[in-house]
This record gives structure tokens, sequence and C-alpha cells, in this order.
């Protein structure tokens, strides 16, 4: 028996046309033919109702689909399976929605034109997630951005730092018909703000609420919207239902098209830090040589940023 005769058979039990399925599998009519007589052969009777049209299966040919599925099914998962472990063993890296798309592929990119491209995984996760991942050794790298959360839950002892960079959100709001910002900070009492909000749980509600609350100037808003992840919060913005904060790289190719305008001053941005974590019982070459190049150049901009 023939994997491929099994395929075939699916592909007739969904079409119900030996010549469709014939056509789908790439073969003759004839040939098509006598892999599906063949199968039947090693059944043991017939799967198919051939004087019916469209065809059919036999009652025997309705119970064998089911295990032919499942056979196909399982030997391909097998085989991605073994495939997949024959590929090279990738740094894991932990780290949030917004920073996988804003900041690790131009961190990835600086590290591959300095030693050349090595593979990569990247797991996203809220912080308290990838904290864990880092403890339980699922991932070896956690970028994400500093709080007192991480801090908490991290023992200075068993975990390195290094900090890479820093994100810094801007308020933003839709334009209105003149390109002015449709909602400015700070509002008023009597006609606070609509905020397109960040849920609790998000690093960067936690820093944007501290910062609030110490300000001096105080922000009149009226929560109207809240997510969990970056990209819905951006989405209602641009559609004019409201202000929010939102990462200047997230925001950026926004406000350059005049998609977004800011909604206050420099003031009103909130600079964040980000930070990248390893283990320091985790050790491999591969790591070793990524934790070091990513610790110089972090090293290098900061030089460039005092000069």
């Amino acid at each position: 028996m023939q994997i491929k005769w099994l395929e075939d058979f699916k592909e007739l039990a969904k079409t119900r046309s030996f010549s469709r399925a014939a056509e789908n599998r790439n073969v003759t009519h004839p040939a098509f033919g006598r892999r599906i007589k063949a199968l039947e052969e090693w059944v043991g009777t017939a799967l198919v109702e051939r004087s019916e049209h469209p065809v059919t299966l036999t009652a025997a040919g309705r119970l064998f689909l089911d295990a032919a599925a499942n056979a196909v099914d399982g030997l391909n998962d097998a085989r991605l399976l073994l495939r997949e472990a024959q590929l090279p063993v990738a740094l894991k890296i932990g780290t949030g929605r917004t920073l996988a798309r804003t900041f690790v592929p131009g961190w990835y990119e600086t590290l591959a034109r300095q030693r050349g491209v090595f593979p990569l995984s990247v797991t996203t996760g809220g912080t308290q997630e990838g904290v864990l991942a880092l403890a339980d050794g699922t991932v070896d790298l956690l970028i994400a951005y500093a709080s007192p959360q991480a801090d908490a839950l991290l023992d200075p002892r068993k975990y390195d730092h290094c900090l890479l960079g820093s994100e810094t959100l801007v308020p933003v709001s839709a334009p209105d018909k003149r390109g002015r910002p449709r909602f400015t900070l700070p509002g008023s009492a009597a006609a606070p703000l609509p905020w397109l909000a960040f849920a609790r749980g998000l690093t960067l509600r936690q820093m944007l609420d501290s910062h609030l609350a110490a300000a001096d100037r105080k922000a009149h808003l009226q929560p109207v919207f809240q997510a969990d992840f970056y990209e819905a919060v951006e989405e209602m913005a641009l559609r004019g239902f409201g202000m929010a904060w939102l990462p200047y790289r997230l925001a950026r190719p926004h406000l350059n098209a005049g998609e977004l305008r800011p909604a206050g001053d420099d003031a009103w941005h909130i600079h964040v830090n980000i930070r990248m974590m390893r283990v320091r019982s985790n050790q491999s070459a591969l790591l070793d040589e990524v934790w070091q190049r990513a610790v110089d150049n972090a090293n290098a901009n900061a030089r460039a940023d005092l000069a």
C-alpha cells in the first residue's frame, strides 16, 4: 500500500468524480482508476460505487475514509516534526507584540549584518509571561519595556540586564477637516477627551498611569475604548474615535503621512526604556555571541547619544 493511494482516495471522496480527482492529483484518468482499484484490493473490499454519478462511497469506503484521513494527517505531522528537529537550533526570544513589530526586526538586522544571519524564534506575550518563559528556559532572551513589575519578578543575582534603547509614548489624534488634531490635551473637566486606552495589564499602560498621576498638568480623559494590544488602539485612533498614547515607532508612519496629528506637546511624551534580559546559567555559544554584540551595540549607541 502506498500513501499516495490514500491521498487519491481522499481526493475522490471530496470531488466525487474520477476525472476531476485525477486532474487534481496530476495523473491520467486511467492511472488514477488503477490506483483506486489497487487500494481496494489492498483493503479487501470495494470502497467506491462506480455505477453511481456522482461517485459515492460504499459503507466500507465511508468507514475507511476516516482511517485514511487520520493516517495521512498523522504521517504528515510526523514528517514535519522530524524535519523541524533537523533545523539549526534557533535563538529563542520572548517579547511584546509591539516590540516584535517595531523594535526586534531592526535589532536583528543590525546583528545579522555584523555576524551573519542566524535562526531566530520569537514568542510574544505580556511582561509576566515573558519573565516566566525566561525563568523556565522556554526563551533565551527577553526583550521588554522596563517596568517595576519586571524588576520585582527578576532576581538580579540570577539575571543579566542590558539597556537596548528607549521608546516614547506620544499622544496622537486623527486630524479634523483643517488638518489640526481633532482632540488636544489636556481637555477640560467640562469636556474630557475621549481616550483610547491600553488594557491595565500592559506595561505601557502602567507606565502611562504613573506618569499622568505625577504630571504637573491634569489630563481630563474619558475612557471610551480599551484593548490589550496596541494595534487595536492605533486603528481606533486612525478612525477618529478619540486620542491615544502610542509608541512613536508605531505612530511615526501615520504622523508622517498626516493620518495622525500630535495631540499634545513634548510635556505629554513618556519615555520608556527597552531592556534585554537573560538567565546567567543559560550558556550557549550563539546566545553568548548575540548577547555580547547586542551589549556592545547598545553601549556604542549610548555613547553616540551623549556626543
